[in-house]
């Protein structure tokens, strides 16, 4: 692997279209385009900084994308499976840096790709010089590639890592009464020394495999985290909000709930701070205790990916400190799609990283040149700790501002004019600004046949639409299964919010309650023209939990609209037999080119189809066998648009 070493101003570099603080960054390219064609390990070595700078934070930035595999291959699904990073160091142990679930990506295009960043600055006591990774992917079929690259940002950390070494590390079963998980999570003894001042313990923990009752993957579980014999935490191993996914819709059981992962996502950390509880020179004993449970089934069980880590630090380096971590809205950061794009409403995410607890800070923004707003927060943050700040409704920002660049900063902290550290006060996004509809448009919405769990006597999807200040000003809720509604809507000038909810966090058509014979059938939802209804804006049935869209009426910008916006794609009947319908929300009449790929990725049929607006087109599908397949469309301006559908005669 050729090694590649990069050094530039930060001020030109940035990654997902946000800008951070001032400051030198050096970036490290680890793996470009590597194409993952194999279970197993995929080793390197990387030369990276020498080591002697101190670096404020160091990013992983973990892209993920796709390539076409060879004809005839069997296997290249591209589905939801555990990749870890690794780093190698010499003579000290090789410990996992990020896990990273992939995505249901089989109808991913190859010029699709997502950047996963990982904060990977407790590692930085080892990411120095040449030192050896791999990238362990624990999948059986293949389609993506893997570009890594390390960011490291000059600057002061809130503490300097001096250390990092195992507590556990590796699979264990769960459940199995001749081979409990006790086994292997057993108690260690531990010390650290001068420079290091204080410690954490870093666990990294995913439930996989399956008995017959659904654990290890789809069981809600808890551990205790124990120091000298005592529990000092307890945490619940579970993803409740796997609907809410921010790669979604995928091709796959995406929105299920798992144990501590969603597919698509990061594989957060849960940290433990040892500082009240260990002192420097003196032994100190870990470990860790699963819940209690015992598999009905003993011969097939699943388990848990545990890594645990001991990291020290030195001393933290400042008192009064805060940092804006990220901008969440507005901004192009595919990593916060459904927090975008907003009109109003600005979110940042701020972090303590002084021992000073933070109580107030004033927090200036607005676009690029234009009008200022002001911010006043309060809380009760001690070190370390972080929160979502909702900047609030401030619609004037945004009314006639064409400028697509963000700019938050603080300006005063806990009463006093600076903190100890500027460099992190202050972050940019560029982003993309938000749709200007009618002033009376309609809502199209067909209801399909699934009742609320909640309330039966109706449909389990409803939708609002909030103004600036979060008044309902339209909504249809206590909607009957299997019925059209058409809806006038007629709104003064401002900045809206169209939220759809489903009580089943399984949108208005899923293809897998089809697949399946569970059909609740398929519900469309979409904004069209008051007067010849073509479509404004369609909306994606498979939406998991809710499905936003912020709108302005009567907004001054002249921005072009965005030609490349996905289109739904409606299939009908579906599970299809011998034909099948697809429609499409168009605006004119189109020569639509289509594919049709089966789960393999081998594409088996091609062909052209032109429709108009709220026509229906009819594919012959005789010859087919039953299975999943993907029906891939392309537009005359390049835009693709892509859905799932099962065949089953």
């Amino acid at each position: 692997m050729k090694k590649l070493l990069y050094l530039f101003l930060f001020t030109c570099i940035y990654s997902s279209n946000s800008f951070a603080a001032p400051g030198d960054t050096t970036w490290v390219t680890v793996y470009e385009n590597r194409k993952i064609d194999h279970y197993g390990d995929f080793d390197t070595t990387a030369a990276l900084p020498a080591g002697g700078t101190s670096y404020r934070k160091i990013r992983m930035h973990y892209i993920l994308g796709r390539y076409n595999c060879p004809a005839g291959t069997q296997y290249c699904g591209s589905w939801d499976y555990t990749t870890l990073l690794y780093a190698k160091p010499a003579n000290a142990d090789t410990v996992e840096i990020g896990r990273v679930i992939t995505p249901y990506a089989t109808d991913w295009s190859i010029s699709r790709k997502h950047d996963y960043i990982i904060d990977v600055t407790d590692y930085a006591s080892i990411l120095k010089g040449n030192l050896d990774m791999r990238f362990a992917y624990q999948g059986y079929s293949w389609g993506f590639t893997l570009t890594l690259k390390l960011e490291y940002i000059e600057g002061v950390p809130p503490m300097e890592a001096v250390a990092v070494e195992n507590i556990y590390d590796g699979y264990f079963p769960y459940g199995k009464t001749t081979d409990p998980i006790e086994n292997y999570l057993t108690n260690k003894t531990f010390q650290y020394s001068a420079p290091a001042a204080r410690a954490m313990i870093k666990n990294i923990i995913s439930g996989h495999g399956s008995d017959d009752t659904g654990c290890g993957e789809f069981c809600s579980k808890y551990y205790q985290q124990k120091i000298n014999g005592n529990s000092i935490a307890q945490k619940q191993l579970w993803k409740s909000d796997c609907g809410v996914n921010n790669i979604s819709p995928q091709t796959g059981t995406w929105l299920f709930d798992r144990a501590n992962w969603c597919p698509g996502e990061i594989v957060y950390p849960i940290f433990h701070d040892l500082s009240t509880y260990t002192n420097p020179g003196t032994n100190f004993d870990v470990n860790m205790d699963f819940e209690p449970y015992t598999s009905p089934s003993q011969g097939n069980i699943g388990g848990y990916s545990v890594t645990s880590q001991l990291i020290t630090y030195k001393a933290p380096n400042h008192a009064l400190d805060a940092s804006i971590e990220e901008i969440i809205a507005p901004t192009n950061d595919p990593n916060f799609t459904r927090s975008n794009g907003i009109c109003n409403n600005p979110i940042i995410r701020i972090k303590n990283v002084g021992t000073q607890v933070l109580t107030s800070l004033t927090i200036q923004y607005n676009l690029a040149g234009g009008q200022v707003g002001t911010y006043n927060w309060t809380g009760n943050l001690p070190f370390l700790a972080e929160e979502v700040v909702d900047l609030g409704s401030n619609t004037a920002i945004f009314n006639g501002n064409e400028s697509n660049v963000f700019e938050v900063r603080l300006t005063s902290f806990n009463g006093q004019a600076n903190d100890e550290n500027a460099f992190n006060n202050s972050y940019k996004s560029t982003f993309t600004h938000v749709k200007s509809y009618p002033t009376k448009f309609r809502m199209y919405f067909k209801t399909n046949n699934a009742s609320s769990p909640t309330n039966p006597a109706y449909n389990e999807t409803n939708w609002t639409i909030k103004d600036a200040s979060g008044t309902v000003v339209a909504s249809r809720v206590n909607n009957v299964n299997n019925t059209l509604y058409i809806d006038t809507l007629e709104l003064p000038t401002g900045c809206y919010t169209f939220e759809m909810t489903d009580d089943n966090c399984d949108g208005i058509s899923w293809w897998y309650y089809q697949y399946y014979n569970v059909n609740p059938g398929v519900g469309q939802a979409r904004f069209i023209k008051d007067v010849n209804q073509s479509t404004l804006k369609n909306f994606n049935g498979d939406f998991g939990c809710n499905i936003k869209e912020r709108f302005t009426v009567g907004y001054v910008l002249d921005i072009p609209e965005n030609e490349k916006e996905e289109i739904q794609l409606n299939l009908f009947p579906n599970p299809a037999k011998q034909e099948i319908q697809i429609e499409l929300g168009l605006q004119k009449t189109e020569n639509i080119a289509y594919s049709i790929v089966d789960v393999s990725g081998k594409s088996v049929k091609e062909d052209n189809l032109s429709l108009a607006p709220s026509s229906v087109g009819k594919i012959d599908l005789k010859g087919f066998k039953n299975g999943i397949y993907f029906m891939n469309c392309t537009f005359e301006n390049g835009a693709t648009t892509s859905q799932k559908f099962v065949i089953q005669h």
